[in-house]
């Protein structure tokens, strides 16, 4: 069986949409097929956006690529020793059959600290709900959080809130501080990206006025080479 250090749980635009489309070819990374996309191809999509370099935009993505084009419910977490993939698998099936599938609305691009992302274009209820039954159904799951992880959280700088969320939960931004976002690029430097993409923008036409149901769960595992890949989805009611 093939080794995965860790699980993510995620939502991931349906194959084929012009949504899930866009992700990979953004990032060079289709993590439904666990495929990596040459730039030849992604210049070529891209280009319908007025996007004709690559180097703005490679220069901005590296730490996100890894996890594939998604919006995260629960964010990697290491199995607990206790527990097998089989198990937490269904697990996530149960939770996924008590929730009935609901719409998305628009998505607008947005400005987070310093990353860019794809957000709803107003807060979306059910998706806070489905993320914090995972957050509570899953969490015999995760291994204990070492210093090491704990550190990397920087807890200096979170609220009394985030940093009782980090101790309980193993991630500072769940519950009552979660958001739901679909990372297009992080730890950003320099406007260059900024502009290309405002291009996006500009053309929401092509992308941003599509609606897709929230109808599936996705888990996703993090391979030998660091990449995240679909590993298997569970259907919503």
């Amino acid at each position: 069986m093939k080794k995965y250090s860790r699980f993510a749980i995620y939502y991931a635009p349906p194959k084929g949409s012009v949504l899930e489309e866009f992700g990979k070819y953004w990032f060079g990374w289709d993590p439904l097929v666990a495929k990596f996309i040459n730039n030849k191809q992604r210049i070529n999509y891209l280009n319908r956006f007025g996007i004709k370099n690559l180097k703005s935009i490679d220069n901005n993505i590296l730490m996100a690529k890894k996890y594939g084009f998604h919006g995260t419910l629960i964010p990697p977490f290491k199995l607990n020793n206790n527990y097998n993939r089989k198990k937490l698998f269904k697990k996530i099936e149960v939770v996924a059959k008590k929730y009935k599938k609901f719409n998305f609305y628009k998505f607008k691009l947005k400005k987070i600290d310093n990353f860019y992302a794809f957000v709803q274009s107003k807060k979306n209820n059910n998706i806070n709900k489905l993320s914090n039954r995972l957050v509570r159904e899953l969490f015999k799951f995760r291994s204990p959080l070492t210093k090491k992880e704990i550190d990397r959280r920087n807890p200096s700088k979170l609220s009394k809130l985030q940093l009782s969320i980090l101790y309980k939960w193993g991630y500072p931004y769940l519950m009552s501080e979660f958001n739901f976002h679909m990372t297009l690029a992080s730890e950003v430097s320099g406007n260059k990206l900024y502009f290309e993409l405002k291009k996006i923008e500009k053309n929401k036409e092509i992308i941003l006025n599509e609606t897709n149901d929230f109808d599936k769960i996705y888990i996703f595992g993090e391979n030998q080479k660091g990449m995240f890949e679909n590993l298997e989805n569970f259907s919503l009611s």
